[in-house]
């Protein structure tokens, strides 16, 4: 029974290291293409807004 639950616990992180490692890579192609923020283009937080 040991045996079964560590086999689907490995394969679980496998698939898990895969799938977020896929989507981490998209991210990072989407930031090559787009560029990130200037700080003019940033947004401001909350503290900036009100000035505080």
């Amino acid at each position: 029974m040991a045996f079964l639950v560590g086999f689907i616990v490995f394969f679980l992180v496998i698939a898990l290291t895969v799938i977020l490692g896929g989507i981490s890579r998209m991210g990072d192609r989407r930031v090559e293409v787009e560029g990130r923020a200037t700080e003019g283009q940033r947004l401001p937080t909350d503290r900036e807004a009100h000035g505080y």
